[in-house]
């Protein structure tokens, strides 16, 4: 089937992708955690995500000037601590749920601002306005035409020289019976479900689509936990 095939009489098709991520949408406690973490307990999820601020500002090289972005800012709870941090915060998603809930824990952050992600892959931002960006557990969601087309505008919008952090999955001890997991509900699951389903591109892949990119692996940023795979990514700078 391609882009090209009529779909049956009568039957009723998203009309593009971005219909899809209707799935990232929530309107009660429990829903959003779902889409943060699955099951994972959510004392659990924060201390994860607390224990991740000085690694994301190492990586980054972050300090007071830097103008930083984050993708798939959720709840915004990433974005309240690292904000003090650096110059200026965009937190983007692409649901408006998730914004609304990010400009609540965000409230009293004067430079923290938000962006909606609609079907343009961060297309509305300008060009090489931010020093650093990051994603944590957005393109474990991904195929790979959306890493590629996130990719080609996080370079776009990175100024020379700028870095971008992201996890991704490939197969090892912790995520192989993750797959088998999906694999078991994949013939049956809803289409706008299969959204939220997990993406092995494994690291060969995922260094293919960023050199495609136009983005260089920082040499020694790869780290694998099991399949679950941090790597950050440079615009080179400019030639003279």
């Amino acid at each position: 089937m391609t882009s090209e095939t009529p779909v049956g009489k009568g039957v009723r098709m998203p009309r593009s992708v971005e219909d899809l991520n209707v799935v990232w949408e929530w309107d009660d406690p429990e829903g959003m955690q779902v889409r943060l973490a699955g099951y994972q307990p959510r004392d659990e999820y924060l201390r994860d995500r607390a224990g991740r601020i000085d690694d994301i500002a190492g990586a980054l090289s972050l300090d007071p000037g830097t103008d930083l972005f984050e993708i798939g800012s959720g709840e915004g709870v990433m974005a309240r601590e690292l904000a003090p941090r650096v110059n200026s915060l965009l937190c983007a998603d692409v649901s408006r749920s998730f914004l609304d809930k990010a400009r609540a824990t965000c409230e009293g952050t004067p430079n923290v601002a938000f962006h909606h992600i609609e079907n343009d892959y961060l297309a509305g931002l300008e060009d090489a306005s931010f020093d650093a960006g990051f994603a944590l557990n957005v393109f474990i969601h991904l195929n790979a035409f959306e890493v590629y087309l996130y990719l080609r505008e996080i370079r776009r919008v990175l100024r020379p020289g700028g870095r971008f952090l992201f996890n991704y999955l490939d197969f090892g001890e912790v995520t192989r019976p993750q797959f088998h997991e999906y694999v078991k509900s994949y013939p049956g699951a809803h289409p706008v479900a299969v959204k939220g389903f997990m993406s092995w591109l494994g690291t060969d892949v995922v260094h293919k689509l960023a050199a495609e990119a136009g983005l260089t692996p920082v040499p020694g940023s790869l780290d694998d936990h099991g399949g679950v795979c941090f790597l950050t990514l440079r615009r080179e700078q400019e030639s003279a």
